[in-house]
């Protein structure tokens, strides 16, 4: 595994100085919390979204799910994926849009 990355957001404060990378085949999303990387396999994921902050969004903001950073104070992305105990991760890449972007160019069938 050691291809060049589509995309690398940028360690922030808001992420807690994690990094969360995407591959042509996968997602990999580090996680101080769960002390490993998480790798989401694109044929795994059911939808990806961009979710407003607690603070503007409201109850919209508010995410379901697995946390592996500040989400719910910032703009944040909401992963869900297809099977797996952890269907829901929520997590703040620096730049939600473009990761959300790209995310859906490279899941199959899309």
């Amino acid at each position: 595994m050691n291809e060049t990355p589509l995309y690398t957001s940028k360690r922030t404060a808001w992420n807690l100085w994690q990094e969360y990378r995407i591959y042509r085949d996968r997602l990999e999303l580090q996680s101080w919390f769960f002390f490993h990387t998480i790798v989401v396999q694109t044929n795994e994921i059911q939808a990806v979204e961009v979710r407003p902050s607690f603070f503007i969004g409201g109850w919209k903001g508010k995410t379901l799910g697995v946390k592996i950073d500040n989400c719910d104070l910032c703009r944040h992305v909401l992963l869900t994926k297809k099977r797996g105990i952890l269907k829901g991760i929520a997590f703040s890449p620096d730049e939600p849009e473009k990761f959300v972007g790209i995310c859906k160019s490279i899941v199959p069938g899309r």
